[in-house]
């Protein structure tokens, strides 16, 4: 399974408020392959700051995994400098959803790519300078972006590891180990 380098444009009707949004992040014809790192940057600003080690993997998967374009990779490059508001994130994330559900042409992503998309924005969270790819580094803010990327990707229920991991740790073992200490 591989994400798809399709050719599918956004919106074709420049006055829909999904136009102007996508105008709002800096989506154009030319550039719109950007909306596949959405999701990445979402989480990367859910916690209010940017990090280099997440710039630098946002940058990595943006080159050398999705191949983008260089007009692409600048409009990414406007998202790590200034956060797009949440508003415009979700609604953006919302034209992913809707553009791996095309029936014309070819998709800019499959839809069977999309839990892809999911798990590398779960790398993003882990990724800190403190604990690079710790499961109990994702914060709460960004498992509630993890969250709505799953929610509006309609893919697994976007449960981190580090969920995971504070599920485990409160089981009868984990409880009883802990009293032992």
């Amino acid at each position: 399974m591989g994400l798809v380098y399709g050719k599918a444009a956004p919106v074709s009707n420049p006055d829909t408020p999904l136009a102007k949004t996508l105008e709002t992040l800096g989506i154009t014809p030319g550039n719109h392959r950007a909306l596949l790192l959405l999701p990445l940057v979402y989480v990367a600003w859910a916690d209010h700051k940017m990090e280099t080690v997440e710039i630098e993997r946002i940058d990595q998967i943006a080159k050398h995994r999705l191949y983008l374009p260089l007009e692409a990779i600048t409009c990414v490059d406007a998202w790590l400098v200034k956060a797009p508001d949440k508003e415009h994130f979700l609604a953006g994330l919302q034209e992913l959803f809707l553009l791996a559900q095309t029936e014309q042409g070819d998709p800019l992503v499959d839809a069977e790519d999309l839990q892809e998309l999911l798990l590398h924005a779960e790398a993003i969270a882990r990724a800190t300078a403190d604990a690079l790819d710790a499961p109990t580094s994702v914060t709460a803010e960004e498992e509630t972006a993890l969250n709505d990327i799953a929610r509006i990707l309609r893919v697994d229920n976007g449960r981190s590891w580090r969920r995971l991991l504070d599920e485990l740790d409160a089981g009868p073992a984990s409880i009883h180990a802990r009293a032992a200490r």
